[in-house]
C-alpha cells in the first residue's frame, strides 16, 4: 500500500475543510447479497457486523462504492481506524479514490490512538474531534464538512465507523437523539451515509432501537453480507 505523498495534506483548522478552496429491523425480507450492486444505493444503513474481521471491510468499501467514485465526496467518521490504515483500506478494495475524501477522527486515545501520519494527498482532508464524549464538537465538525460541500453536484458517501464505540462514551438515549439528527440531516442533504455496529456488543433491546432509525439494516455474517 503506498501513501507516498503527492502533496500536503490539508487539516481543516480556522479555514475549513478545503482550505479556502473551492426503519426497523426486518422491515424488509432479507436474502443474501455479496455484491456492490445488491446493496441499497440510497439512503442511511446500518451495517450489523463483528469490529474484526475482512467481510466488514469488504461491505464497507462496497457501500462507498455505491455511487461512482468519481463523482462521489466522502465522509469517514473514525473512532477505530486511523486516516491512514482508512486510506490503505480504500486503496485496496476500490478502484481509486473518491473525488474528495474528508476524515474526522474522534479521540486521541485507546482505539483511536494515532497510528503512523495522516495521508497526504491533495483531495484527502483530516480534522480530529479530541474528545470522543463532545458530540457537539462532532455535530458541528460534521456539518463544516457537509455544508462545504453543499451545491457542488457531486454524491456523498458517509461512513461512521463504530457506533459501537459511541455507545462507550453516551448514554444510548443521547446516541439516539445524536443520531436521529445525523440520519436526518444525511437524508435532508441527499447523502449515502451506512454506520457500523457490531450487534455482539449490545443487548437485542438497544440494536431494534437503533435500527429504527435507518432506512436499511445489513448484516455481515461470516463470509456473507445480509441485506433487504
Amino acid at each position: 500500500m503506498d501513501t507516498t505523498p503527492n502533496a500536503g495534506v490539508v487539516r481543516a483548522t480556522g479555514q475549513g475543510w478545503r482550505s479556502g478552496e473551492r426503519a426497523m429491523v426486518g422491515r424488509s425480507e432479507r436474502s443474501v447479497a455479496t455484491e456492490r450492486e445488491s446493496l441499497p444505493a440510497d439512503g442511511n444503513l446500518l451495517l450489523l457486523a463483528p469490529s474484526i474481521g475482512s467481510a466488514e471491510r469488504r461491505a464497507c468499501t462496497n457501500l462507498l462504492g455505491r455511487h461512482s467514485l468519481d463523482i462521489t465526496n466522502a465522509l469517514h467518521v473514525l473512532y477505530v481506524e486511523s486516516p491512514a490504515e482508512r486510506y490503505e483500506t480504500v486503496e485496496a478494495h476500490l478502484p481509486h479514490h473518491p473525488a474528495e475524501t474528508a476524515v474526522l477522527t474522534v479521540g486521541t486515545g485507546g482505539l483511536v490512538e494515532e497510528r503512523g501520519p495522516a495521508p497526504t494527498h491533495t483531495d484527502y482532508f483530516v480534522e480530529t474531534v479530541p474528545d470522543p464524549a463532545d458530540l457537539t464538537g462532532l455535530g458541528m465538525a460534521l456539518e463544516d464538512c457537509l455544508a462545504a460541500w453543499h451545491g457542488d453536484g457531486y454524491d456523498v458517501g458517509v461512513c461512521f465507523d463504530s457506533v459501537s464505540v459511541l455507545l462507550q462514551y453516551a448514554e444510548t438515549d443521547r446516541a439516539y437523539r445524536f443520531l436521529h439528527s445525523l440520519t436526518d440531516r444525511l437524508a435532508a442533504v441527499g447523502a449515502a451515509g451506512h454506520f457500523h455496529l457490531d450487534p455482539a456488543a449490545h443487548d437485542e433491546r438497544t440494536v431494534a432501537r437503533l435500527s429504527s432509525l435507518f432506512d436499511n439494516v445489513v448484516e455481515v455474517t461470516g463470509d456473507h453480507t445480509v441485506g433487504p
